[in-house]
């Protein structure tokens, strides 16, 4: 059994945190007065990649923890 270094970990939560700030800029500007409805939706669809880009990656470290009990 191998255990992931503290370092790989750091640079996954690192990963999980800028995936979670683009979900919210994302997020902000589909909601945004200024745009329009198809600038919109494709700034909803990436807010909604980033989101569950973040789910996966933190899936990911949790298997990663449970296995290095």
């Amino acid at each position: 059994m191998s255990v992931i270094s503290s370092a790989a970990r750091d640079r996954v939560k690192l990963a999980v945190d800028q995936l979670e700030e683009a979900f919210h800029r994302y997020d902000e500007r589909s909601t945004a007065d200024s745009i329009e409805g198809y600038e919109a939706a494709l700034n909803r669809g990436k807010a909604i990649a980033f989101q569950e880009a973040a789910h996966y990656l933190k899936s990911a470290l949790h298997d990663i923890d449970v296995k290095s009990l």
